[in-house]
């Protein structure tokens, strides 16, 4: 398994680069943080929209890009290079991936052109309290009522979930509250009577939410794919949000590289550079050999989920748990060779600190990735 990275792959990059270049600075992230809930700006966001970039993965009859994740990862990996702080990966490969994946024709023909213009931001509720980051652990219920269900629970740290217009939320139909069967999805508006959003401050100054559910009433229509079987669908979805999200964490890695070395390179400590000192030397070509270990895991993973081969869950939880391990690692030798500087807001290397802090546990952390990566290679007794 091989993924190629091509011309059209590096042409998206370098658009990327121009685009963030031009519309996004770390002084813009430092206004952004000043303004709740959303934390990004709306005027941004129908600027990538006119660049096909909300459709990238979409069917041209959605008014899609139709591209494969490869070029989702290609785009990422941008963003993450640049702390783009817009909800990409929320809306695109959580909500609407969904609509995409396992949504009925009528979802699809609504949903996903709004995704594609930048119309509609969507994104999926899962985790809950005592849940760990399982999928299947779900207390949320919904009851049915006539031709209606009635959805009550709570949700936590729902990824970009202040700023969303639909919400996409796990409930239990039917089983125990860790039973994988028995889960459905459903699609709530913003407005719905019955739902509270909270927004959560998150370290990396991003946008999230706690969301309550208080008797809160969907039709069949709302329902994305079959009542009781939505679990195998979340997790696919989260899988390939897993992998978008790991290669945003390797931008963010090649940044915080480049931006240690000129560091290095451009400071002065008794009378020399700081690069010249063999001890930091080393300390940089740690930070190398865990950027390029962790790439090499996303590349195995990315190429997985494209060809869609049996071994590709294993390798989203191989890869998350090295770019959780790899980029926290790496930015905590970097706010080390700058110095107290480095913890300081006017430190653009600290936003690559909070962000990596964020991404480590998003999706899921080192250790529960790889008790998933045993549990799924256990050999049989």
């Amino acid at each position: 398994m091989d993924l190629e990275i091509t011309r059209e792959h590096l042409m998206l990059q370098d658009s990327a680069r121009d685009f963030i270049k031009k519309e996004h600075s770390f002084d813009r992230l430092r206004e952004l943080k000043k303004e709740p809930p959303l934390k990004y700006s709306r005027k941004v966001w129908k600027k990538m929209a006119k660049l096909d970039w909300l459709g990238l993965i979409y069917p041209e009859e959605y008014n899609g890009a139709q591209m494969d994740l490869s070029y989702a990862m290609a785009l990422l990996e941008e963003f993450g290079r640049g702390m783009l702080p817009e909800p990409w990966i929320s809306t695109v490969l959580l909500g609407g991936n969904l609509i995409l994946s396992g949504g009925s024709k009528e979802q699809k023909k609504n949903f996903l052109p709004k995704i594609a213009s930048g119309k509609l931001l969507m994104t999926l509720a899962y985790l809950e309290d005592g849940g760990r980051y399982d999928p299947n652990f779900c207390a949320a219920g919904a009851k049915k009522s006539g031709e209606n269900f009635s959805i009550s629970g709570k949700k936590i740290f729902v990824l970009d979930g202040s700023g969303a217009d639909k919400i996409v939320v796990s409930a239990r139909t039917s089983g125990a509250v860790d039973d994988r069967e028995g889960i459905t999805l459903f699609i709530i508006d913003k407005n719905a009577d019955g739902l509270k959003i909270r927004p959560v401050k998150t370290m990396d100054g991003r946008n999230a939410a706690s969301i309550d559910l208080n008797e809160v009433m969907v039709s069949e229509g709302d329902i994305i794919g079959e009542v009781d079987h939505g679990y195998n669908l979340m997790c696919d979805v989260i899988d390939q949000a897993t992998a978008g999200l790991c290669a945003e964490m390797i931008g963010g890695m090649k940044a915080t590289l480049n931006l240690t070395v000129r560091h290095l390179s451009d400071r002065i400590q008794f009378g020399k550079h700081l690069g010249s000192f063999q001890a930091l030397q080393h300390k940089s070509a740690d930070m190398l050999i865990n950027q390029e270990l962790a790439i090499s895991a996303v590349y195995y993973a990315m190429a997985s989920m494209v060809e869609k081969s049996d071994e590709r869950v294993s390798a989203v939880s191989i890869a998350k748990a090295k770019c959780s391990h790899a980029y926290i690692e790496n930015t905590k030798i970097a706010i080390q060779l700058f110095g107290a500087f480095g913890f300081t807001n006017e430190a653009d290397i600290g936003f690559f600190f909070k962000r990596a802090k964020v991404a480590e546990i998003l999706f899921g952390d080192c250790d529960y990735h790889y008790d998933r990566y045993l549990t799924l290679n256990r050999p049989l007794s």
